[in-house]
């Protein structure tokens, strides 16, 4: 074709787009939208409404990735000329604007937020002004990711004779409702405390009053779940719970006022000390040390030092009142490196003493009491009310005898070393009738006694639980609340085997029947689980005042449960985590274990971990510049050699020259 031609066909496809161009703006209103040189062309035709369209997003579900951004491209148009657009993102899940108002350009691109989203475009019109809007809602979803435990320490330590309370958290992106285990229950236990936000979930670790049996390193590992139903998706971490072991103080019998003859009957004080010690036993093992002293450095007798025992016969000389001390050591424990946060604890001994006088007499005379209020013998109390009761007794020979009192028969209270004391009755509520009031004074061998009669009037009881009587009465708390503790559940059992060999009630068996029925479980796997929950407060409520515990479920029974049958079942005293992994088997596969797995991109990041993998450089490009590298390398070698060659050429030239100059 001649080069006229060309320049002709050139200048008319210039003017063609001209025309077109002039004429779209006296008779259409268009925008293009869209990536590259795809586009729409929405023409306004006088007399049509105004209108916007949304091209993307629709109202479709788009899928991404555990860690990519959701960034979704936002393609709209407009059948009228726009001279501002904004647009606004409701999160339907949460219901909270993540967007309002937002001035864009079309197409661009925005971020999403995960499940729901609501979209509002808007643009104003630019003739008018007038705003004129859309909407559309759609779903951005993503796999599932494994749940992350917050910090926990290593180890938690705990003081015998305490009561472990250790919270720790785990997150969840997905939000779900994470449940909690332990891989050895009792003597500690774990509660879920619930949610703290969307995504984090509180976890108590607990335990009853930990005695000596506790004492030592207890290994743990902690595992939270998703019950997301694959492999995935849990986290673990081991630990060590360790009690702390402390040396518990004895105790020692208050001996009180004894009095022993010269001659005849009881003329020989024989007596060994009741004391009882955690760590060494009793008086009888002979594991603790006894002395004793007399206030006025008399020598009447010794004692045994290993075994507490007194055996004292006095003589005509020895007549006259002793004040005497009688103390005992334990031995203590070997002191753990951390026995300092034990407040106020320790592991060296303890020393613990009993005071109490000894009569020696001819002739002994019996304590009295000399005054005592009421005088009457018979006091009315109402329900509400209490009655005071005080009393002084006297001894003759100058012992100062013991004073004990006694409701009903029972002892009450129980003083040495004074001569007179006071007693407060308050009677529960709810107590009606008569009851007997007593008090005691003895030197040992003899005594005097005051007994009154009481009338109760009864008062309803218009609160939990009651007061005290006794000793000034009491108070305290109006009820105890429960802490139930429950242990691991036990191996699943057939349902209907159970029934014909009666260890399951009908009642009980079509309970169970129906609701494996609902699972879709038939006789050959319906099955149930038991475990014990108890009360680590020991409250004894008739009402309980905590819920207690589910102690029976329904489970998928297998014949002989194992690490490899497909079902997440218990056994040897621990339950799997998820199906075939944690508890009696191998450790399940985490986002924390250092083993690519799960489908993970890398060593516990991607897939179903919310860490994100390092670059990496894709390998066709690591194989070219290896290859290039060693071009260069080979390159560069045959440089040096090429270099050394003529340097050794041109030396060798010119030994040559020097030979034939001396010739």
């Amino acid at each position: 074709m001649e080069k006229g031609k060309w320049a002709k066909i050139v200048v008319g496809v210039v003017i063609g787009i001209f025309v077109l161009n002039t004429l779209s703006i006296y008779f259409f209103n268009y925008n293009f939208t869209g990536k590259g040189v795809n586009g729409f062309i929405n023409i306004f035709i006088e007399g049509d409404m105004n209108k916007i369209t949304i091209y993307s997003p629709l109202n479709t579900t788009y899928y991404f990735d555990v860690n990519d951004p959701y960034l979704i491209d936002l393609n709209v148009s407009a059948n009228f000329t726009v001279d501002y657009w904004n647009f606004s993102l409701y999160d339907l899940r949460h219901d909270v604007w993540v967007n309002t108002s937002y001035q864009f350009n079309p197409n661009t691109t925005f971020l999403a937020v995960r499940w729901g989203n609501q979209l509002f475009v808007s643009a104003r019109e630019l003739s008018s002004g007038t705003w004129y809007n859309a909407n559309v809602i759609f779903t951005v979803d993503v796999p599932n990711s494994a749940p992350i435990l917050g910090d926990i320490d290593n180890p938690i330590l705990i003081c015998e004779g305490e009561a472990l309370d250790y919270n720790f958290n785990a997150s969840d992106v997905d939000e779900d409702s994470l449940s909690g285990s332990l891989s050895a229950i009792n003597p500690f236990f774990l509660s879920n405390l619930g949610k703290y936000n969307k995504t984090m979930t509180l976890f108590r670790i607990f335990s009853g009053i930990l005695g000596k049996s506790s004492v030592g390193d207890h290994a743990q590992t902690i595992s939270v779940d998703d019950g997301y139903s694959g492999s995935c998706c849990v986290d673990s971490n081991t630990t060590n719970i360790t009690v702390i072991e402390i040396n518990n103080m004895p105790s020692m019998e208050n001996l009180g006022a004894q009095t022993v003859w010269t001659r005849g009957a009881n003329s020989t004080f024989y007596h060994q000390w009741d004391v009882n010690d955690t760590e060494d036993g009793t008086s009888a093992d002979g594991l603790m040390t006894f002395n004793r002293t007399f206030s006025a450095n008399e020598n009447l007798f010794t004692i045994n030092t290993s075994y507490g025992i007194i055996n004292y016969t006095p003589t005509s000389a020895e007549v006259g009142v002793y004040s005497i001390e009688v103390c005992v050591t334990d031995n203590g424990v070997v002191a753990h490196p951390n026995i300092s946060i034990c407040s106020g604890e320790k592991a060296s001994s303890y020393g613990l003493c009993d005071d109490f006088t000894l009569t020696v007499t001819n002739e002994n005379r019996a304590p009295e009491i000399i005054n005592y209020t009421p005088n009457a013998s018979s006091v009315s109390i109402s329900g509400t009310g209490s009655a005071s009761f005080w009393v002084e007794v006297y001894d003759a020979d100058g012992t100062i005898p013991d004073i004990d009192w006694y409701l009903d028969g029972a002892l009450q209270e129980h003083n040495e070393n004074i001569s007179n004391d006071t007693f407060v009755y308050s009677p529960e509520c709810g107590i009606t009738g008569s009851k007997t009031l007593k008090i005691v004074t003895s030197d040992g061998l003899l005594n005097d006694s005051q007994t009154w009669n009481l009338d109760l009037e009864m008062d309803a009881c218009t609160k939990p639980g009651g007061g005290g009587g006794g000793g000034g009465g009491g108070g305290g708390e109006d009820y105890c609340r429960e802490e139930w503790a429950c242990n691991e559940w036990e191996t699943c059992i057939n349902a209907l085997s159970s029934r014909n060999d009666n260890s399951l009630s009908f009642e009980k068996y079509i309970e169970t029947r129906e609701l494996c029925r609902q699972r879709g479980y038939n006789d050959d796997i319906c099955g149930y689980q038991r475990t014990i929950c108890s009360d680590l407060h020991g409250c004894n409520n008739t009402v309980y005042k905590s819920e207690k515990p589910e102690d029976f479920r329904i489970c998928y029974f297998t014949k002989n449960p194992r690490c490899t049958d497909g079902v997440q079942n218990c056994r040897d005293g621990g339950c799997e985590v998820k199906v075939d992994c944690g508890g009696p088997c191998n450790a399940c596969a985490t986002c924390s274990d250092g083993i690519q797995n799960q489908n993970e991109e890398g060593i516990d990041c991607g897939g179903p971990c919310s860490f994100i993998c390092g670059e990496e450089v894709p390998i066709k490009y690591a194989n070219f510049f290896y290859v290039l590298l060693l071009i260069l390398l080979a390159i560069l070698l045959a440089m040096i050699i090429w270099k050394l060659m003529r340097m050794y050429l041109n030396r060798r030239k010119e030994k040559q020259t020097e030979g034939i100059k001396l010739r």
